[in-house]
């Protein structure tokens, strides 16, 4: 399968990343630390962030919200939430492509890997989730919605699989028409928006890795494989609609 480098619209809600690992040292030590290791262009936080979550109607402010235990980050471009033996990376805002993405990632692991205290990476997850606003994902994927009651027209579905894809464990979920309430564009009032969505997750664990030089294929494999499985779940008259370029 040929995989588009680029699709216009991407509609790509979030964009993840966590790697679990272990230590010797406890969790709060290795927070300060790893915070240290990073330069000057990088802040910290463990408030709510404000950032900018693209919608199809209009970009919408909303906080980014950090748990008890979790500790955020951030420069221009990304953030890296610091929880307990995890470390997951988002986009700051909008999704910012790959080819802009993974290198913020690497150059972040690269700082990081400056502490000796990490003793190894045993998970890499890769979650990618699109949504589409007032889109029938039965008009746009290769799916049929059926079971047994074929005179039944469902208005609202959900549908979850695991499965193993070449070394990876995979889980999709697909939702589809669902009634979400979001703000309106002046966020005055809200509204109640049908949206669908495409949630793909990809997972590799129990793994022994201590060298980012073997952590990096790793991450890189898991957006290949991401890719593979959206674009082939999606027919070929929606994957049009979406400008891909190759």
């Amino acid at each position: 399968m040929i995989l588009p480098k680029k699709i216009t619209p991407d509609c790509i809600l979030e964009a993840v990343i966590e790697l679990k690992y272990e230590a010797t040292v406890p969790n709060e030590i290795l927070l300060g630390l790893i915070f240290d290791s990073f330069d000057m262009t990088y802040y910290y936080t463990n408030l709510p962030l404000a950032v900018n979550q693209p919608s199809q109607s209009a970009k919408r402010t909303v906080l980014l919200p950090v748990k008890s235990n979790e500790h955020i980050i951030y420069n221009d471009k990304i953030s890296i939430r610091l929880a307990s033996n995890a470390i997951i990376f988002s986009c700051l805002n909008q999704y910012i492509g790959w080819d802009d993405f993974f290198p913020e990632i690497e150059k972040a692991l690269h700082s990081i890997m400056k502490i000796t205290y990490i003793t190894k990476w045993t998970r890499v997850g890769l979650r990618y989730l699109t949504e589409y606003e007032n889109k029938d994902l039965k008009d746009c994927t290769k799916f049929k919605y059926e079971f047994g009651l074929s005179e039944i027209m469902s208005n609202h579905i959900l549908f979850r699989s695991e499965f193993n894809y070449n070394g990876s464990k995979i889980v999709l979920n697909l939702s589809n028409n669902l009634p979400v309430f979001k703000p309106t564009i002046d966020r005055n009032t809200m509204e109640m928006i049908a949206v669908s969505r495409i949630d793909i997750d990809v997972i590799n664990s129990e793994l022994k890795i201590k060298e980012v030089l073997e952590l990096l294929p790793i991450i890189e494999d898991a957006h290949i494989k991401e890719k593979e499985i959206f674009f082939s779940i999606v027919n070929k008259e929606f994957l049009e609609s979406l400008n891909p370029q190759y």
